[in-house]
């Protein structure tokens, strides 16, 4: 879970960034096209200057000598030389600037990038390993392409939201220096769509916050039911184990009864015959008279008490295992497990 919230937090620093750079990118750009506008603007104004300076020679030829002129002409051409030489360096440097920017945003890219991949496939990992609590089946494919498809969708949503906060930060921005350089707030309209501005934004700050808390809880969501399926597979695992040796002891305990049994109805059978015999030798002659068959007879009745006494434990015994096992597969059924 540390693991997944690093890689959300860099993912998400990585995407600013990135957002950041796109912006500066485009406000270079801008600014580019600008000095090119106010380029042109001055040679056209060179121009103008040079036609009416033209026309002033030509009214005042008489009253000023070539010299003159000539300083006047060079003077001009080392100031449309003086202004192109600092077109140039601007040119240079937003070039430059652009350059490095570019090469940075492409940086933040590739990482941000690659951070989304390791981060979708540990995810997608995490969801292969998953099973069914009911079922003990792998989670489908096609549901896991749903998810990611969704969360995917989430991601878009977000970085659009994040990409037009930024936009709208920066016109805030450049909006508040137009207005601190005019320093016309006081004029009541501009205070108004000053204040219109930062509603909008804020309200647009609170639609990013909503966004975010929805995808932070679908990600908790995934998350703790990946664990939940993980406890439950566990849990499964660890009943179904105690469950074989349950019914290994069962099985051991039916074999011993089955013996018993077979040994108390081979006791009933001698004890049946001896009564036979017992009877028919009392017919013959009574058992006051002969010792010997009133100790044996005794024996066999201590003998049958005892195997009587060892079966209701062995009955006991059976019933309290059949009733652990009842329990146990009741438990399972409980858990939604099989069996």
């Amino acid at each position: 879970m540390l693991e997944a919230a690093e890689v959300d937090a860099d993912e998400d620093k990585a995407e600013e960034e990135r957002a950041n750079l796109a912006e500066l990118f485009k406000q270079a750009q801008e600014e580019k096209v600008a000095y090119l506008e106010l380029n042109q603007n001055l040679q056209r104004k060179l121009a103008e200057y040079l036609r009416s300076a033209k026309k002033t020679d030509e009214n005042k030829e008489a009253e000023k000598s070539v010299t003159d002129q000539e300083q006047r002409y060079y003077k001009c051409l080392s100031q449309v030389n003086e202004l192109r030489d600092e077109l140039t360096r601007l040119q240079q440097l937003h070039d430059k600037s652009s350059l490095e920017m570019k090469r940075r945003l492409d940086d933040k890219e590739r990482k941000a990038t690659e951070i989304k991949e390791a981060f979708v496939d540990f995810k997608r990992e995490i969801l292969k390993g998953a099973e069914n609590s009911r079922t003990s089946k792998p989670i489908p494919q096609k549901l896991i392409k749903s998810f990611e498809e969704a969360e995917a969708q989430k991601d878009v949503d977000v970085e659009k939201m994040r990409l037009y906060n930024i936009n709208r930060r920066n016109m805030l921005r450049k909006l508040e220096q137009n207005l601190r350089q005019k320093e016309k707030l006081a004029d009541g309209l501009h205070l108004i769509d000053f204040e219109q501005l930062k509603i909008e934004n804020q309200t647009l700050n609170e639609k990013i916050e909503e966004r975010n808390e929805e995808l932070l809880k679908l990600r908790k969501k995934t998350t703790t039911t990946v664990q939940v399926l993980t406890h439950l597979k566990e849990k499964l695992q660890f009943v179904q184990a105690e469950n074989q040796v349950l019914k290994h002891e069962l099985s051991d305990l039916e074999v011993e009864l089955t013996s018993k049994r077979d040994v108390l109805t081979q006791i009933k059978h001698e004890r049946d015959a001896l009564r036979a015999e017992n009877a028919a030798r009392r017919q013959q002659r009574g058992l006051v008279s002969s010792e010997e068959l009133l100790i044996d007879f005794e024996k066999r009745r201590l003998a049958l008490l005892a195997k009587k006494e060892e079966v209701e434990k062995l009955k006991s015994r059976h019933g309290m295992l059949t009733k652990q096992i009842n329990d146990a597969k009741a438990q399972i059924s409980a858990s939604g497990g099989v069996i």
